[in-house]
């Protein structure tokens, strides 16, 4: 009888190791808010892995920067295996590796046909980039297509027209691009934009009709014409402590990989973005801003001349594979 019961408590106690080895509790890291769409895309992600794996894989999600990490310091705490799991937009990894921050540039992209050109360049070149810090790259969440337009304090409808004006843009290479064409062009930060065009320190600004109204620019700036293209829709990288990855089954890798796969299909929804810049297009005419259309085909490929140079330089002063990366996304986007 003492045998059987040793023999009863042996196998509950093993059952329960089984169960306890079969359960994964991943963390990742969400530096967003919780109402940002990207927030729904992570928490899509993890209630999809929780249903393949039949609750053996849970990834516990911290939004809102809960872990107080540093979208800046990505590449290094990603390295520490605390969390295991995170994601980021990689232009903000510049200080850190410069050629994966200027992948892509304003002046590259105009839709939807043109992304999914470029995208499995894009997605070779961003893993490649990733694994060269002992991380890897599990997949992606796409960026949706924002439409970006001039939108100016009195009419403007033309680059030769925006060349009489003072420009606001967000960012390094957006200056050196217009610049290159002749425009005069400033970061100001989105915090003090509206000001900024309401007291004439700048005219127009490089900004999405979509999101105007979260900071009331469309009081200030009522007329707009499209740029003719989107801002750069670099796609997140979905990534995990390489350690941590490695020590997974092949059936819980798998399991990780398909779900994320999902989500990157998932977020690229571009039919929904075209049908969400018309709408708020619409909502702004109500509110009083006259709409000119899209720059000229002509003053787009002089926009897009302009970024593939300062796109040149960038990745050449970034080196490694920066070059190379440039080359590749580059064909596929002019390839037919």
């Amino acid at each position: 009888m003492r045998r059987g019961i040793l023999a009863a408590l042996a196998a509950t106690l093993i059952g329960l190791g089984n169960a306890a080895a079969q359960t994964v509790e991943w963390r990742f890291h969400n530096s967003y808010a919780p109402t940002r769409p990207e927030s729904g895309h992570v928490r899509d992600l993890a209630a999809d892995l929780r249903q393949r794996s039949q609750g053996r894989f849970v990834l516990n999600v911290f939004e809102g920067n809960a872990m107080n990490l540093r979208d800046a310091d990505a590449l290094r705490w990603m390295q520490t295996g605390t969390p295991e799991m995170g994601f980021i937009w990689p232009p903000f990894l510049g200080r850190d590796d410069a050629a994966m921050s200027s992948i892509l540039v304003f002046g590259l992209v105009r839709n939807a046909t043109e992304l999914n050109r470029i995208m499995p360049a894009l997605r070779e070149s961003l893993s490649a980039g990733i694994r060269r810090w002992n991380i890897e790259p599990v997949g992606f969440i796409q960026l949706g297509l924002l439409d970006a337009s001039f939108m100016c304090r009195t009419p403007v409808r033309s680059l030769d027209e925006l060349r009489r004006v003072k420009l606001r843009v967000g960012s390094r290479e957006q200056v050196e691009t217009f610049r290159a064409l002749g425009v005069a062009a400033q970061i100001v930060p989105q915090q003090e934009l509206y000001t900024a065009m309401q007291t004439g320190v700048v005219d127009c600004a490089l900004y999405a009709p979509r999101f105007a109204q979260s900071i009331s620019l469309q009081e200030v700036a009522k007329h707009v014409i499209s740029s003719g293209f989107a801002f750069p829709p670099t796609p997140y990288v979905v990534m995990a402590n390489q350690a941590r990855w490695r020590a997974l089954s092949n059936e819980n890798r798998e399991l990780l990989t398909q779900a994320v796969a999902a989500t990157e299909q998932s977020s690229a929804r571009f039919d929904q973005d075209v049908a969400a810049d018309e709408a708020a297009r619409e909502r702004l005419r109500g509110q009083g801003v006259t709409f000119y259309g899209t720059i000229t085909e002509a003053e787009q490929q002089a926009i897009r001349t302009a970024a593939i140079a300062t796109w040149e330089t960038l990745m050449r002063e970034a080196g490694g594979q920066g070059p190379a990366w440039k080359q590749r996304i580059e064909q596929a986007l002019t390839a037919r």
